[in-house]
């Protein structure tokens, strides 16, 4: 007995379904639609490459890239806020091109891990931003639109102490001698607590 003669043997006592149809047309009729689904997937994933493709270069040109208005030294300036979400820094730049500030942070969460600043987190900071500056040997504190010559408030301390107030907030501002600065909405910073160089 050959092969062919074995699986006749072997598959003659299998009857089929009173049910099943076998349609030759509507077979090849089925491998048209495979056909075309294979090519809709195809279109499909072309379009999502392409779409990814476009939404990477976008994010990835320069970081996130606007025209601001920023406080500096106590006057509303129009500015340029690049925006590296990556790295979580930001630059500021005039309607000139120069470099007027620049900076950056993290955030940690309570395991004490540590991620960039998001755009929102460095607009927000820099909508809030307290600083000082040395002009004509005295000592000034600029927070939005409010200008404070605070260089007789030290005396003979290292420390200023001075609440600025912002509608119903209030900002608790401990200034060093050299410029620096620390701010909080609960308490003053004291002199222990504040790390000098």
């Amino acid at each position: 007995m050959n092969n062919k003669e074995k699986y006749k043997r072997a598959f003659s006592t299998l009857r089929t379904s009173e049910h099943f149809e076998f349609n030759l047309e509507g077979g090849k009729m089925i491998r048209k639609t495979f056909k075309m689904r294979k090519a809709i997937t195809a279109l499909c994933f072309a379009l999502v490459l392409t779409v990814g493709s476009v939404s990477a270069y976008a994010a990835n040109v320069g970081g996130i890239q606007r025209i601001i208005q920023v406080w500096i030294q106590g006057d509303r300036t129009d500015a340029t806020l690049t925006v590296n979400e990556k790295e979580g820094t930001y630059t500021i730049q005039d309607a000139n091109g120069k470099e007027i500030q620049s900076g950056g942070g993290v955030a940690m969460d309570g395991l004490g891990n540590t991620r960039p600043l998001t755009e929102k987190e460095l607009t927000e900071h820099l909508e809030n931003e307290v600083t000082t500056d040395t002009i004509d040997g005295r000592m000034y504190l600029f927070y939005k639109e409010q200008k404070l010559d605070i260089t007789d408030k030290f005396s003979d301390k290292d420390y200023c102490y001075i609440t600025l107030k912002d509608g119903e907030k209030s900002i608790y501002v401990t200034v060093t001698k050299n410029g620096g600065i620390a701010t909080s909405e609960n308490r003053y910073l004291m002199p222990n607590e504040f790390k000098t160089e």
